[in-house]
This record gives C-alpha cells, sequence and structure tokens, in this order.
C-alpha cells in the first residue's frame, strides 16, 4: 500500500519566518517534537517539527525534504512546543526564534560524524540517582506558619498561584523542600522546577536540595555551565531521569513532561528578566506555564516586586505570609542611620562604623559590608584639567581597578592601561574619584590588620566555581569581614554576621529611574537579613545623607508592606506600573540621527494603527547613548489595556520589518521593559 504523502511544519530561528512546510521522505518516521535537519536557503539548520499534516498548501514538488531526523531524545511534548509558541507571540517574536534558542547548543548542532560520540559523552555527565542511597538529612519541623503556608499549597486542586511573602530568615527555603517532598512522593512520575535568580546561588541551593533528597537525580541548569552540562541537565529532566531541576530563568524552557509544581525563589529580582533575544520574564512564564499544567506555582519573596504585590492584593494570586523567623529565638535586625564621612574624607568608612565594626569582631562574629559598586573607583579625574576616564566606544566612564592597574568599562568590556599621566594635560597626579569594593576592601586591611578580609564581586569570583569558593569560605568561619556587592545580599544563610554595614545607597535614592527606589528598598531588606539570623540580634548600619526618607522609616521596621502600599500609591497616582502596560522600541545605529529617524518613522506608522487605546510617546535618546560605538534611542508605547497593547504590537511589528533600515540600524521591540 502507497503510503500518503506526508508533510511537515519546521520551526527555524529566523527572524520573523513563521513554521516552513518541508517534505517528510517516504523512508524516514516522523513525530510532532522531533528535532530535524533542514535546509534553510543557503545553510543547513537544526529545525523542530511543530505539526505533520498530509497535504500542503504549496504544490508538494516545490517543496524542500527533510535531510534528516536526528533522533537525539524523545520528541519534544505538546506542553513545551505551547509554552514556548505562547512566549513567541507575547513577545512579539516569531515561533522558531523562541523555541530554538531555549534548546542547548550541544542538542542543535547540525550533525556531524563525531555526533554519537558527543552525545555519549553528553549522556555521561547527566545527574544519576544514588544506586546506595546516602542518609537523608532529617526534614525540620515546620512552624505553625509554614506548615499553614504549605498545607494551603497541597491543598489546591489545579492552578494557583501563590505569592510566599515572608521576612527574611523565615524559612521560605524550607517551605519550597517541604513542598517538593510531599508532591515527588504523592507520584513516581511527577517532578519539580525551583527557579533562583544569581548563578552564585545555585551550588549553595542545589547541595541543600541534594542532602534532602540524596535518592533522587537533581539536575542543575545555569549560564555557567558548558554547552555539555547544560545539555546534560536539559536531556535528565526532558526524559524524566531527573525529577528535580534547580536553574536561572533559563530553566523555564526546560522540557519537563511531568512538571507538578513550580517554585520562583527571589521572584521579585531583574535577573530574571532576559535583556537580549527573546525579552521574556521566567516569572511571568511559570506563572502561564503552571495555569497550563493546571498546577500550583509559588513565588517566594521578602521583597515582592509591586506588580506581584498588587495582584496578591487583587485576589490574583493567593498571599501566604511568614511573619517572623525561622530560627528559634533569631530576631530581626536593629537598622541603625548615621552620617557617611565628610567631603574628602580618606576613607568611606565613618568613626561611628569603624567602632561598630570593632565591637562586633570583639563579639567573634562577622561583619557584611556592603556598596553596590565594583572596582576601585568609579574614575580616574585629573584635578588639573579636569579630565575623566571615559570609555572609547561608550558614552560613559572606565572604572579604576587598582589590581590590574586597568581602565575598564562595565558595559562593553573596553579596557586600557592606566596612563602614567593626564592624557590630556599631562599632569602626573590623576586621582580616583569615588569608591568601589576593591578600594573598601583595601581600606578595611588598614583599619583593621590581621583579620581576615574577603571581597565577593564579579571580579574577584569571575572564574568558574570561584563564588561557590569563597561563599564556602564565609559559611566554614574562615572569614571575619566580608566586602560585596549584590552579589552577597540575597538567599545566602550566613550564620554568624553580627553586622551589615551598608555605604553609599544615596546615589540609588537621586536616580531617576522609576524603579529605582523600589529596588533599593528590596536590595536593603535582602542585605539587612543576613543579619542576626540565628541565636544573638543582629545591627544594620546604614551611612545616608537622607535619614528622614519614609524608605528608611519602612526598612527600620522591616515593614514592606508600608513601602509597597506607599509606592503602588504613587504609580496609580502617575498612570505607572502595574497600572499601566508597556513595551519599548530600542533602535541602534551608526549615528544617533540615524537611529532616531527610524524611531520617528516607526511613531508615525504607529499613530496610524494605535487609535485611542495606545499612546506614543517621541523618540529620545536612551540613557547611555553609545554601547559599543552604536548609538542609541527608544521609543515607548503603553496602554491601560493589555489586550489592545498585544494587538497594536502585533500590527506594528509587522509595519517595522518594512521600514528603511539606513545605516545598519538593528532594532528591537520588548514587551513588559524593566526600564521605560
Amino acid at each position: 500500500m502507497t503510503r500518503v504523502d506526508q508533510f511537515a511544519r519546521v520551526l527555524v530561528d529566523a527572524p520573523g519566518l513563521p513554521p516552513l512546510d518541508y517534505r517528510v521522505p517516504e523512508d524516514m518516521l516522523a513525530a510532532t517534537g522531533d528535532l530535524v535537519l533542514v535546509s534553510l536557503g543557503a545553510r543547513r539548520v537544526v529545525g523542530v517539527i511543530a505539526e505533520l499534516h498530509s497535504a500542503s498548501d504549496i504544490e508538494s514538488r516545490r517543496l524542500k525534504s527533510i535531510l534528516k531526523n536526528l533522533r537525539i531524545t524523545a520528541p519534544l511534548g505538546s506542553e513545551w512546543l505551547q509554552l514556548t509558541r505562547f512566549a513567541a507571540s507575547y513577545y512579539i517574536r516569531s515561533w522558531g526564534e523562541a523555541a530554538l534558542p531555549v534548546i542547548p547548543l550541544a542538542l542543535r548542532r547540525a550533525p556531524t560524524p563525531q555526533q554519537e560520540k558527543r552525545m555519549a559523552g553528553i549522556r555521561n555527565v547527566m545527574p544519576k540517582t544514588d544506586a546506595c542511597p546516602k542518609s537523608r538529612v532529617t526534614s525540620p519541623k515546620l512552624n505553625d506558619e509554614q506548615r499553614t503556608a504549605v498545607n494551603a499549597v497541597l491543598s489546591q486542586k489545579g492552578f494557583a498561584s501563590f505569592l510566599l511573602f515572608g521576612v527574611t530568615g523565615s524559612g521560605k527555603t524550607e517551605v519550597y523542600l517541604h513542598l517538593m517532598e510531599e508532591v515527588l512522593r504523592g507520584n513516581p512520575e511527577a517532578q519539580v522546577l525551583l527557579l533562583v535568580p544569581e548563578i552564585n546561588l545555585t551550588p549553595q541551593l542545589v547541595g541543600r536540595v541534594r542532602a534532602r533528597f540524596p535518592e533522587e537525580a537533581v539536575a542543575a541548569l545555569n549560564s555557567e555551565f558548558t554547552d555539555r552540562e547544560r545539555a546534560a541537565a536539559w536531556l535528565a529532566a526532558h526524559e524524566g531521569q531527573a525529577r528535580i531541576l534547580v536553574g536561572t530563568r533559563m530553566a523555564i524552557f526546560a522540557s519537563m513532561r511531568h512538571l507538578r509544581l513550580i517554585l520562583v525563589d527571589e521572584e521579585h529580582d531583574h535577573s530574571y528578566k532576559a535583556g537580549d533575544g527573546l525579552r521574556y520574564s521566567a516569572r511571568d512564564l511559570a506563572v502561564w506555564r503552571a495555569s497550563r499544567l493546571q498546577c500550583p506555582v509559588v513565588l517566594g519573596s521578602a521583597t515582592p516586586s509591586l506588580e506581584s504585590w498588587a495582584k496578591a492584593q487583587s485576589g490574583a494570586y493567593k498571599l501566604l505570609t511568614l511573619t517572623k523567623r525561622a530560627a528559634q529565638h533569631a530576631q530581626l535586625p536593629t537598622v541603625v542611620l548615621t552620617p557617611p564621612p565628610i567631603k574628602g574624607a580618606r576613607s568611606m568608612i565613618t568613626e561611628v562604623s569603624r567602632e561598630a565594626v570593632e565591637s562586633c569582631l570583639a563579639e567573634g562574629r562577622q561583619i557584611l559590608v556592603f556598596l553596590n559598586r565594583r572596582g576601585y573607583s568609579p574614575v580616574l579625574s585629573c584635578p588639573a584639567c579636569e579630565w575623566v576616564s571615559t570609555c572609547a566606544r561608550c558614552s560613559a566612564f572606565t572604572v579604576y581597578h587598582k589590581r590590574e592597574n586597568a581602565l575598564i568599562c562595565h558595559h562593553c568590556g573596553w579596557r586600557r592601561p592606566v596612563p602614567e599621566a593626564c592624557p590630556q594635560c599631562g599632569n602626573v597626579d590623576i586621582l580616583p574619584r569615588g569608591t568601589g569594593t576593591e578600594r573598601i576592601e583595601e581600606d578595611l586591611a588598614l583599619l583593621f590588620p590581621g583579620k581576615r578580609i574577603l571581597r565577593i564581586d564579579r571580579d574577584s569570583a569571575s572564574k568558574k566555581h570561584a563564588a561557590e569558593e569563597a561563599f564556602r569560605k564565609v559559611h566554614q568561619g574562615e572569614v571575619d569581614i566580608l566586602v560585596g556587592t549584590q552579589m552577597v545580599a540575597k538567599g545566602h544563610d550566613f550564620q554568624n554576621v553580627g553586622l551589615v554595614l551598608v555605604l553609599n545607597p544615596d546615589a540609588q535614592i537621586l536616580s531617576p529611574s522609576t524603579r529605582a527606589r523600589e529596588q533599593l528598598f528590596a536590595t536593603l531588606m535582602q542585605v539587612a537579613g543576613r543579619a542576626g539570623r540565628t541565636g544573638e540580634r543582629g545591627r544594620v548600619m546604614i551611612q545616608t545623607r537622607f535619614p528622614e526618607d519614609p524608605l528608611f522609616a519602612a526598612l527600620a521596621h522591616q515593614n514592606y508592606v508600608e513601602f509597597a502600599e506607599d509606592a503602588l500609591r504613587e504609580r496609580k497616582e502617575n498612570a505607572g506600573v502595574p497600572f499601566i502596560h508597556q513595551a519599548l522600541l530600542t533602535a541602534e545605529a551608526d549615528m544617533l540621527s540615524q537611529s532616531l529617524g527610524f524611531l520617528e518613522a516607526a511613531a508615525d506608522a504607529a499613530q496610524n494603527i494605535c487609535g485611542d487605546s495606545v499612546l506614543v510617546y517621541d523618540p529620545v535618546p536612551m540613557p547611555l547613548v553609545r554601547l559599543m560605538n552604536r548609538e542609541r534611542g527608544q521609543l515607548l508605547v503603553e496602554s491601560s489595556d493589555r489586550m489592545a497593547l498585544h494587538r497594536f504590537l502585533v500590527e506594528w511589528s509587522s509595519v517595522l520589518m518594512k521600514l528603511p533600515k539606513p545605516g545598519k540600524i538593528t532594532w528591537a521591540l520588548e514587551v513588559d521593559p524593566l526600564e521605560a
């Protein structure tokens, strides 16, 4: 019997292209979700079969055939295809642009004669279940609030979004672990996804999960891993070998056929929003994915995003609250505001702060000094002619890194050696202006000789596993004073930190960014929460010129609710997010006039289709105008009606594809931007 001609719609990673039709060769077995090799123009690329059918809109004789079915693993499931299709639709990309890049590179390379050897190597690093399980770590007894939270989630039939709002140290992670335990115990095939915001948090949490579930294969997924390691974790989750996956935002796209619970730790963190490519929010996709799977999703934070808090207040999310610290006798730290040093002082650490550090050291406790600025100083300057060190490729200062004797741009990575004299006037007395973590580390070594001082930031922890080793030293008591940036502010369960010293929060208070205060409050609450997590009460000292600011009053009482209600009231009065929905069109070119010219044409086109429901602003230069020798502009559109905005964006994006683009213009459309 002759087989009916079979055709496949294949997703490929190409801007603007819908699924493409290909003929399935008569001798090929194919299924929806298979990875296949196809011809795309002059290239051979890997795609995903999105649909099989027996007829084609194009004459079959004109169709190319699929070159090869890779058969690397079982086909990708319909739930994963639906997830990527929704992400493509919501974030205004082609389906292939959403689906292919989230598959690990090692699995979507065009096959070679070494493919089987490569796949064997990948499978060798897949997480294995212990043949002889180690002793299981005993589950700590939950307090009443934790038990109430766990029971609320477990009693939910089908989908619900929970916001787990708990003060720092209240045991949110223990709630996650108990939920995982119950879900996995109740279903031998069930899988759990735990999302974390930062790469440096993953090893600590994975270790804790593995200790709790020694009989399970636990996979970890983040961008620090090699292509082979990422592929191994992804395959382990896809094939059901790993029932627990812990990962950063990329893990939301992991194929998990039996996913029954999604947990999002530190849900407020901006790391969940991708900054390039498909500019998705892993937190928001977690909620959508759970709704499709009809399973619960738990968003946890001591400082929820204002968007999530508003949804909890409206009833869209179910609010679960933990008001006290989980460790017995642990109390929230006291917060003390103190003036910063006078202008021209040699050190950012005042006498009052120095005495507090000495007192804490005398008690045998650790100190965390927090400054969210790495490097030795933000800029070098010449007092004679006012020259300042700037990047050759960006409209930004270059940061002075003393140990490397280099000026480095933190935006593009451009660097140059520190000049021996001012390049402009020849003055040899060029000076550092401002202070970064490297300089604070140096000051502390002079103030407290003999003390073990450790700095953790992106410079000191740039090598693989460096952050993991640094945090191990802190936990093992091998560090007296820890200096760090945001890397040390959240998620770490430091047992012996008695004092947190916060330097220079004022720069963010004065920032024009609409989210600056929200970010600062979250950061200060998180870093303050590292103190006094067990035993004696901790202290938080904040050096600020604005002690009367309401933000500090809410912080002193550890009162997120007070801060959030004030912030939401202000947002509502000013028609800001979450009471408005936004999209941001950015363009870059060799010259700013070209970028703005494209955006002006885009604005004109928008006016023809926006109607009364969408507001189109004027194009403006981006805050960082030049980046990597490209000049950048932006155009904001917004609406109080999300569906109206989406309909507009779909039509507008098709128009943007057709606009002239002189000067090698590139553009990107971002839905729900963090900064607008």
